[in-house]
């Protein structure tokens, strides 16, 4: 059974999930808009990528008994200043969910749950993924932003990522 902390905070969880779903969607419009449509289909893969991690934290707090509790998802545009401002973004993104599952392990702790603790060793070391991914391919936009070969590039790497593959792109 789950205390009602770690219930709010799976729920809490989930729509942050379900946030970061929508604005990886709204993303690759972005580029989609802009003929990236690697970049468009990385993301939208990231976006599916997160919406399955909303749907096992679901499964998770149903398995414990617990009631699910989805909250207003925030809204995304897909208006963004730059591909440079986009992957700042989704770094950040990723971050702050690493932040929010080490404040669910920290409050399953203190309950002394440890199936929780247990459930969210997973997401936890994905979590080093997602911001490893992201980082790197911050970096490579970063570095190719203004040579419009180099974004080709990049963008025909991004286009190879299968669904489920968290892929790290090739310097250009």
């Amino acid at each position: 059974m789950l205390s009602d902390k770690v219930l709010a905070a799976y729920n809490k969880q989930i729509t942050a999930e379900l946030y970061a779903s929508n604005l990886y969607l709204a993303m690759g419009a972005y580029f989609d808009a802009l003929a990236y449509r690697g970049f468009g289909h990385w993301l939208r893969v990231q976006s599916e990528e997160e919406r399955g991690h909303a749907l096992r934290i679901i499964d998770i707090v149903v398995d414990r008994g617990g009631d699910v509790d989805i909250q207003s998802i925030e809204a995304t545009s897909a208006r963004f200043e730059s591909p440079v401002a986009v992957f700042e973004q989704v770094l950040a993104q990723e971050r702050e969910v690493t932040r929010m599952f080490h404040d669910l392990s920290n409050l399953a702790e203190q309950e002394s749950d440890h199936t929780t603790l247990a459930e969210l060793e997973w997401f936890l070391l994905e979590q080093v993924e997602e911001e490893r991914v992201a980082g790197d391919i911050l970096k490579e936009v970063r570095r190719v932003q203004d040579n419009l070969s180099g974004m080709l590039v990049l963008d025909r790497e991004l286009a190879g990522r299968a669904a489920g593959n968290n892929q790290q792109p090739v310097a250009p």
